[in-house]
């Protein structure tokens, strides 16, 4: 609970959780309407926190060394480069942010974990679902997991 709190107080304001949707969906997207949109959204955030924050449980006293990163004038779309190095492994983990500047704000919209992006990770299981199911039948899906999820944190 007070790492999710955390996630929610300072990690996930830098998320754009509406374009991490749009991507993971593809070509579903403009399929679903403004209020199955929504649901998608909140449902596709809340199965990050919650996924995510448990992992982040089991890391301790790891160090995260920065690549280093150019920026061009006036670039809005930039990916920045991190290694993850655990005690005792012989190689760092890989995790690489994709973001894109919208006003004035960087808001990050995929997560490349050693070189396995979450968005497109998500978007052939979406894809199966869909087609089984519909938009509708995602959602449900989604809330399933989320709940089941939910529930397996109190325990």
């Amino acid at each position: 609970a007070r790492i999710r709190d955390v996630l929610e107080a300072k990690l996930l304001p830098n998320f754009d959780f509406n374009r991490m949707t749009q991507l993971a969906l593809g070509k579903n997207w403009p399929r679903a309407t403004a209020k199955q949109k929504q649901e998608l959204v909140t449902e596709f955030r809340n199965l990050l926190v919650r996924t995510y924050s448990n992992a982040l449980i089991a890391y301790k006293n790891e160090t995260v060394d920065y690549r280093p990163f150019k920026i061009q004038p006036g670039e809005t779309d930039v990916t920045v480069r991190t290694q993850i190095h655990q005690a005792g492994a012989r190689q760092p983990i890989t995790l690489d942010y994709s973001l894109e500047k919208n006003g004035n704000a960087w808001k990050v919209y995929d997560v490349v974990v050693a070189g396995v992006s979450l968005v497109t990770n998500y978007r052939s299981s979406f894809a199966t679902e869909i087609r089984n199911g519909g938009i509708d039948g995602l959602i449900k899906t989604l809330k399933a997991k989320n709940a089941s999820l939910e529930a397996a944190t109190r325990k």
